[in-house]
């Protein structure tokens, strides 16, 4: 399985919005590359800390332009066959292709996502973020990921 960790540096700012306070650069990004993998047709799970993140997050996405918007939802909204992006803090029944990890740590239900071939994750540009993050890639590479480290790219931003 591929996993690539994205770099935030201090450049990478959220932009201006009535609910920015509660968005971090990563998450920011986070959404911003899930809306890119749902235009390349994937199945997302985006794994969050906690319902309260899960919100955040939601909210955050009903915040971006028309052209990025994803359909997306929480456990138990939206139809029962899911939509493209599920945000949630614990495993989801439905098959997907793709995780975005914004926890801290490397959550244990990730195993048990059906289909699973990528994780995307993210080294934030504070120290803490940077500790953090060398401890999920040290950990998915003694799971035997195939890791890669690559700058978020000029078009996304």
């Amino acid at each position: 399985m591929n996993a690539v960790f994205w770099l935030l540096n201090d450049q990478h700012k959220v932009p201006q919005s009535p609910n920015a306070e509660s968005v971090t650069p990563m998450l920011h990004f986070a959404c911003v590359l899930a809306a890119d993998l749902f235009r390349q047709n994937k199945k997302i799970q985006m794994g969050v800390d906690d319902q309260d993140k899960a919100h955040v997050m939601d909210e955050w996405l009903w915040q971006f332009d028309a052209s990025r918007f994803i359909p997306h939802n929480l456990p138990g909204e939206g139809p029962h066959y899911g939509t493209p992006l599920e945000i949630n803090w614990e495993a989801s029944n439905l098959r997907r292709n793709c995780f975005i990890n914004t926890c801290e740590q490397i959550p244990d239900f990730y195993k048990k996502i059906k289909g699973l071939s990528e994780w995307h994750d993210f080294v934030p540009a504070d120290e803490a973020g940077k500790a953090a993050a060398r401890e999920r890639y040290k950990q998915l590479k003694q799971a035997g990921f195939q890791l890669s480290t690559n700058p978020i790219p000029e078009s996304i931003v």
